[in-house]
């Protein structure tokens, strides 16, 4: 790397619309920027990609237990 990180700091939203700020310096300079703001944990849907990023056994049991369900409400 050409100009090394000297420093990071990471600082609370002070504007609601607004993620995390975060700001690094090098010897020669500085740039502060802000993250996206988090999604509501309520609104957020799983990702069929999800799906391979646990344990297969665990995918297997949760969709058959999602089938079974489904058969169940139609009955």
């Amino acid at each position: 790397m050409d100009h090394p990180v000297t420093n990071i700091s990471v600082f609370e939203p002070t504007d609601k619309n607004n993620g995390a700020k975060v700001s690094f310096s090098t010897i020669s300079s500085r740039k502060s920027f802000h993250l996206p703001k988090p999604s509501d944990p309520k609104s957020i849907h799983p990702m069929a990609i999800e799906s391979f990023a646990m344990d297969p056994q665990t995918y297997y049991e949760w969709m058959n237990a999602c089938e079974e369900y489904c058969k169940n409400a139609k009955s």
